[in-house]
């Protein structure tokens, strides 16, 4: 977990005084040479904070899980070393209350990709040479994710790779709260494995399944949808949901399931 996470956990269990969250804040390493001093700020960057007479306080842990925005994000790189890593494509499926209401999908330029990228995504340089770059996506990509929860199968690699491709470009990093799949479907959806591609067999998601960013968001938002008919009765704010699928406790008492996408 990285130290803005763990700031930003402690406003998620209670409100803080606006001062205090942030010194906290701005002595994270996360934030590189960006300082942060206003709620604005805040929104901007994805963290969906109130502030009231000096006191901070996140949206998301009042607001039931049901009405929460969740952008569900999937992306292809073209798997080099960090410093050279550039992503190739994203995917994102914007859900609430269990319906899509928007869709974000981009491929994006780069000159050169691994045979081994090739193979695995069918994405050619040849596909990519009149494609954005990658800054004018990554800009249009966070106006779409505004101050959703960042939701993707595994996310922390999504997040993670996402939120340094954009201080890359002198960009602040991601500050959405995040939710994993993978361990939202463990706590809640019985199968041998938890990977994408089986979870597709398991549920019976149709779609392609050949690594393609749209694809896969779409099929992460399904089992998402799936996974959420399946949350205690106890699960009743977004923070609540992103606790559960921190914590050792198991499901219950599922909800009343969602339609398809």
């Amino acid at each position: 977990m990285s130290r803005f996470e763990e700031v930003a956990d402690k406003l998620a269990r209670r409100d803080l005084l606006k001062s205090q969250f942030f010194t906290l804040l701005n002595g994270c390493d996360d934030l590189g040479d960006f300082e942060i001093n206003s709620t604005e700020d805040l929104r901007c960057l994805g963290l969906e904070a109130e502030e009231e007479g000096g006191v901070l306080r996140l949206a998301s842990r009042l607001r039931t899980w049901s009405e929460q925005r969740f952008c569900v994000v999937d992306i292809e790189t073209n798997n080099l070393p960090l410093d050279n890593a550039r992503v190739i494509e994203i995917g994102a499926v914007m859900l609430k209350n269990g319906k899509k209401e928007d869709e974000f999908h981009s491929l994006i330029f780069t000159d050169f990709l691994p045979d081994s990228i090739v193979t695995l995504t069918g994405i050619t340089t040849d596909m990519l040479k009149n494609a954005p770059n990658e800054a004018s996506v990554l800009e249009k990509f966070r106006l779409f994710l505004g101050e959703s929860i960042f939701v993707a199968h595994n996310v922390d690699f999504d997040y993670t790779f996402l939120s340094y491709a954009f201080q890359r470009h002198g960009n602040a990093p991601l500050l959405n709260r995040k939710l994993c799949t993978i361990k939202l479907a463990r706590k809640t959806i019985e199968a041998q494995k938890y990977g994408l591609q089986t979870l597709r067999e398991v549920l019976g998601i149709t779609g392609d399944a050949s690594h393609r960013a749209m694809d896969d968001a779409k099929a992460a938002a399904e089992v998402f949808k799936k996974a959420c008919n399946n949350l205690p009765k106890w699960v009743i704010s977004t923070e609540d949901l992103i606790e559960f699928t921190k914590s050792n406790k198991q499901s219950s008492q599922p909800h009343l399931p969602f339609e398809d996408l």
